[in-house]
């Protein structure tokens, strides 16, 4: 008598997380981990809440810099498209301006009292004012200038491929050319000839 054939293999039960421990993460759909976010909602409210608690201890370096960098936050607000560059040219040099006024603020008297008396002068926001307009004239006149860079680079590029050209047709003649064109003209009347060509025995056989 033959043997019976076997039973199938049971599928083995997924493993239940034991009592205590960390349940595996998720696995999203072409086996990779779920988006999940990088700060838990509980991390990122204990980093602003710190960060709020420093505000009393940096009340004079945020006053200098919200008044200083103005021009940075209007070209945030004012930039329209999806692709926002205006601020980071804005931004870096207005910040530059400004960096001066900051080290002596840092470095000298970290007070309030000392950042308003700066303010006052009207130096620091002049100097990071015109730097920021600086920063937006570089942001508007580089595309142009890029542009015509490029156009005479190309048409350089051009006028020296037609002086090989001719070298080439100086020495060889203009059995050169002649040939390229006629190896083009060949190749595109096989091109056009050939779907006609392969149709005409099929219509005339039985």
């Amino acid at each position: 008598m033959g043997k019976a054939p076997a039973k199938p293999a049971a599928k083995a039960a997924p493993a239940r997380p034991k009592k205590g421990g960390k349940p595996a993460p998720a696995m999203a759909k072409g086996g990779g981990v779920s988006d999940k976010p990088l700060i838990s909602p509980a991390n990122r409210m204990l980093l602003i809440l710190g960060g709020l608690a420093l505000v009393p201890f940096s009340l004079p370096t945020l006053l200098l810099l919200f008044v200083g960098m103005l021009p940075t936050l209007a070209a945030v607000f004012l930039e329209r498209g999806t692709a926002k560059q205006a601020w980071v040219s804005v931004g870096g040099l207005n910040f530059a301006g400004l960096s001066n006024w900051l080290l002596n603020l840092w470095f000298a008297h970290h007070t309030l009292n000392y950042a308003v008396a700066q303010l006052k002068t009207i130096t620091p926001l002049l100097v990071a004012y015109l730097t920021a307009a600086l920063g937006w004239a570089l942001y508007l006149a580089m595309p142009p200038l890029v542009n015509a860079v490029t156009a005479v680079t190309s048409r350089r590029r051009v006028i020296s491929l037609a002086a090989d050209q001719r070298k080439l047709v100086e020495q060889w003649g203009e059995e050169v050319v002649g040939r390229e064109a006629e190896g083009k003209d060949s190749k595109s009347a096989a091109a056009a000839a050939g779907p006609s060509s392969s149709a005409a025995p099929s219509a005339g056989s039985p």
